[in-house]
């Protein structure tokens, strides 16, 4: 079996892994960076491919699919959660960015109609290999891939362990394998502990409100927004609670095919607390009144909250909530450290709160070494998904404490298992 690593090596963003085995190719994932113009992995010779596995539906992971079906047909299996909303934000990314790509939409409808759907633990058969998707807890529907041949490999994709208020976390029962692709997006940290972080989120909320002022709380729209509701929800959360953009229609879907959500009565609960923007009308009501706004786009680069940023910045009863990690140099990020919203044409100073609540769905440090000491044979790990620190930081690890064979793969890299 052959491994060549096309993209998300030393970076976040564009993942992107071709598996050979005899006569069998298959890509793991195939996504975009998004930067000012959108990089994918390196390119692969679709006439050769016999399918790809998607672990879930972020851009970063699903973004370059289409261009695969440009000239060719290869089957995609997925989860059929991560089929709908890989659609969703695909369909979005062609629209905010289509000037700078090579597919459209009709890209993406030969995609979906191309897709396979398994459930976790139903293996399927493509040419040579027997595949299966294991839960990874990261958002509903996210998979982890088992992949057999002679050898047998699993990648995490993006995976915590961590139970949050819709997942109970990956399921970690790998068993026996030859090679292990994991993500190391926080081999540095551990997360600060999730009921400590929830509290202060939900007090800060009702301090802001209860003084009369409205929190703006960006998130991104397949996860973290609907988790950012059943958190409100858990704590019974008692003011206005409202939910804009295309995080509407991820929350029908989780809420349209509850198997892929492990805590259904909290979400159920989140959604009849909430009321749902549907147009202008709704969102001047919103900014009039105290309340909690959730919305994309969760570094504040499009999406409704341009909307409401640029009149709540200005109050210093209000509040903006950044409820995850901001890239630096994003609109987020510069508000965060720089104390300035800037997005577009405008450049305004915060006089109202800004904090920050740092929410994940990656597995933290503790996380990233217990999966691997869960690893029972003496197999290969290549550390990917991270910055160049965090990819050598894990591996090394590895290396020293568990006396396993652990690299950090370059992109273009290719290893024989």
């Amino acid at each position: 079996m052959e491994i060549t690593f096309l993209g998300g090596c030393l970076e976040v963003g564009r993942s992107g892994i071709l598996v050979s085995y005899k006569n069998t190719r298959i890509l793991l994932d195939y996504g975009v960076m998004l930067n000012d113009h959108p990089e994918f992995p390196m390119p692969v010779e679709t006439k050769k491919l016999n399918a790809v596995i998607l672990t879930h539906a972020h851009l970063d992971h699903s973004g370059g699919i289409p261009m695969l079906y440009i000239n060719r047909n290869p089957k995609l299996y997925t989860t059929s959660m991560t089929r709908d909303t890989a659609a969703l934000l695909i369909k979005d990314f062609i629209k905010l960015s289509g000037q700078y790509l090579l597919f459209e939409n009709q890209e993406l409808e030969k995609m979906l109609r191309n897709t396979r759907t398994f459930y976790y633990r139903e293996p399927f058969t493509v040419g040579d290999l027997e595949i299966e998707l294991v839960d990874a807890g990261h958002i509903p529907g996210s998979a982890q891939v088992l992949v057999n041949g002679d050898k047998t490999l699993v990648y995490t994709g993006d995976f915590t362990t961590i139970k949050t208020r819709m997942l109970d976390g990956a399921d970690t029962t790998i068993g026996d394998v030859d090679a292990v692709i994991i993500e190391s997006t926080y081999a540095h940290e551990d997360h600060e502990p999730r009921p400590e972080l929830e509290k202060k989120f939900v007090k800060a909320c009702r301090e802001v409100v209860e003084n009369g002022g409205r929190v703006l709380v960006p998130a991104f729209s397949v996860g973290r927004s609907q988790e950012i509701l059943c958190i409100l929800a858990a704590h019974n959360f008692p003011y206005t609670i409202w939910l804009d953009g295309m995080a509407k229609k991820t929350l029908e879907n989780y809420l349209s095919d509850k198997r892929f959500v492990d805590n259904v009565d909290i979400l159920e609960k989140a959604n009849r607390k909430t009321r749902f923007v549907k147009g202008r009308r709704e969102r001047e009501t919103a900014l009039s009144e105290p309340g909690v706004i959730v919305t994309p786009a969760g570094m504040l680069k499009g999406g409704p909250a341009l909307y409401y940023a640029p009149e709540i910045v200005e109050d210093e009863k209000s509040a903006i909530f950044l409820a995850s990690f901001q890239i630096p140099g994003t609109p987020g990020e510069i508000l965060l450290n720089q104390g300035r919203l800037v997005v577009d044409n405008l450049d305004k100073p915060a006089n109202c709160i800004v904090k920050q609540f740092r929410f994940s769905g990656h597995a933290g440090r503790t996380q990233l070494h217990d999966y691997l000491r869960k690893i029972e044979t003496n197999a290969k790990v290549f550390t990917v998904h991270g910055e160049p620190e965090m990819c050598k930081t894990l591996s090394t690890w590895a290396q020293q404490e568990l006396g396993l064979e652990a690299t950090a793969p370059r992109i273009n890299d290719t290893v024989t298992l």
